[in-house]
Formats: C-alpha cells, sequence, structure tokens
C-alpha cells in the first residue's frame, strides 16, 4: 500500500502537520510563537508561517519524533518556542 503524507496546513494557532514515527502518525502543531521564534534566529525577514515552516522543516520533525518518542501527549501534539531555543 502506498501512503500520502499529509501536506502541512496553516491553522489559527500555527502550522500543523504529521510526523511518521514507528509506525504511527502523530499530528503535531507547531504554534505560531515557536515559528516567529525560529524566523528571529535566521534574521527576520518577512516569511509567511509556512514558509518559515518549510525552512525549518527538518529542525521542526525532528523535534517531533524526539517529543512522541519521549511519550509526550497532547492531540495535536504543540511544539512551542521553548522547543527551540
Amino acid at each position: 500500500m502506498i501512503r500520502t503524507a499529509a501536506e502541512p496546513r496553516v491553522a489559527e494557532e500555527g502550522v500543523t502537520f504529521t510526523v511518521e514515527v514507528g509506525f504511527a502518525d502523530r499530528e503535531c502543531l507547531v504554534s505560531k510563537n515557536a515559528l516567529a521564534h525560529l524566523r528571529r534566529m535566521k534574521g527576520g525577514g518577512q516569511q509567511d508561517f509556512l514558509e518559515t515552516y518549510r525552512a525549518f522543516e527538518d529542525q521542526i520533525h525532528s523535534v517531533a519524533r524526539r517529543l512522541v518518542v519521549a511519550g509526550v501527549a497532547g492531540s495535536p501534539l504543540v511544539l512551542g518556542a521553548s522547543y527551540f531555543v
């Protein structure tokens, strides 16, 4: 069976996305605060939240996977700015 990954989506609270850990998918949300923090780390600019998500996608997914493996609860799993300090 071929699976297609869900595209990230802009939501009121930030950007939602899915990560696969093991054989399970986990819904996640990277908050607007976290995205603004990442954008400032990169040097500002006028990127929208989805562009910022794309620029830091690998780092965001890495943090999300670590949180899933650590057993952090939440649906969706919310990634706040403190996870990117």
